[in-house]
């Protein structure tokens, strides 16, 4: 350590705040990521939902169809 010249500090501390800002990147990137999948998956389950209802009615359609002679 009291071989390191005083500028070698500055690329070290440098290196340091750089792999402890990537680290918080990465970290709220993920809660983002997580934020997002949780958004579409609900907007996934009411598409679903209303997909549901639309093949209920067009099972009614077909059965009123199958009827008629």
């Amino acid at each position: 350590m009291e071989y390191i010249p005083w500028f070698a500090w500055i690329a070290i501390a440098g290196i340091i705040c750089w792999g402890a800002i990537s680290i918080a990147r990465e970290i709220g990137g993920r809660r983002r990521l997580v934020r997002a999948l949780d958004d579409q998956a609900s907007s996934n389950r009411a598409l679903l939902d209303t997909l549901g209802s639309i093949n209920s009615r067009l099972d009614a359609i077909e059965k009123t169809l199958t009827d008629i002679p």
